[in-house]
């Protein structure tokens, strides 16, 4: 099953939630919405390379996403 939909809107509830949210976070979600544990990885990898889904390097394991790819 391809969760990508479900991944996406996810992560668009957590930026207008939080505008920054941690780690965690994602793998608290993705239990909530039925995604697979083992999917975390490949999803968090396609996203960021696709530029949706960008780690605030001086905050550690800090996520936002690019507001520009949704404009």
């Amino acid at each position: 099953m391809d969760y990508t939909e479900i991944f996406l809107e996810m992560l668009q509830f957590l930026q207008f939630s939080y505008k920054k949210f941690p780690k965690f976070m994602i793998e608290i979600m993705v239990d909530k919405h039925g995604i697979p544990l083992n999917e975390i990885k490949p999803l968090k990898f396609k996203f960021r390379k696709e530029g949706i889904l960008l780690i605030l390097k001086d905050r550690g394991y800090i996520f936002t996403l690019n507001e520009s790819f949704f404009s």
